[in-house]
């Protein structure tokens, strides 16, 4: 009897992690990774320069990249202190990291967007977006919409974006950063706060 329950658990352990799905969005050796439910996407990309931001519970790495189309992009890594988390859902942090009007979810899966954000300006930006867990977020932003539809093309994606849209395309270094993580943002309106299981929520 002993070893059927065991049996039992390591199969309904096995399902378990089998159905569990996995996302990334990094960048590694001159590529943008995008690893989607067994999908692995890579876009060529070259490495331009990068600037960092530590708002003390909170640290963000922008890199600027350049793809081989020529147009460049920039790819984030926000990550919390051990202690703190994210607080609100996905969409709504760039939403208010953006100052957006609103996020377009183009595609979805997991853990994974392809948005378009609308920004306060009425102007649209395609923005790439992954957070597996509560302590990291992921994005890329700047591609144009036949970079978009590539991807959802190989993502089998009924989804298309009108080629002829003038969305938002990165071509200065120095105003390529259109994400806007600010202290009052962090902080007061609690973008990231201590993890909820040490407060025993």
């Amino acid at each position: 009897m002993h070893r059927v329950v065991k049996l039992l658990i390591t199969i309904f352990m096995l399902a378990f992690l089998t159905g569990c799905s996995t996302t990334d969005l990094s960048y590694k050796n001159n590529q943008l990774i995008l690893q989607i439910n067994g999908e692995r996407l890579q876009v060529d990309s070259r490495f331009i320069n990068n600037r960092m931001n530590n708002f003390g519970t909170l640290f963000i790495d922008h890199q600027l990249l350049q793809l081989g189309e020529g147009n460049m992009v920039v790819y984030e890594k926000a990550r919390t202190d051990d202690q703190y988390e994210f607080y609100f859902p996905t969409i709504d942090t760039i939403k208010i990291v953006f100052d957006a009007r609103y996020v377009r979810v183009i595609y979805f899966s997991s853990s994974f967007y392809i948005t378009q954000v609308i920004l306060a300006d009425g102007r649209p930006l395609n923005v790439i977006v992954e957070q597996l867990e509560d302590q990291s977020l992921n994005m890329v932003y700047g591609m144009t919409n036949k970079q978009i539809n590539n991807l959802l093309n190989q993502l089998d994606s009924q989804e298309r974006m009108p080629v002829d849209q003038h969305v938002i395309t990165l071509d200065r270094q120095q105003s390529a950063i259109l994400s806007r993580w600010t202290t009052y943002k962090v902080n007061i309106m609690q973008l990231v706060g201590p993890k909820r299981d040490l407060m025993g929520f």
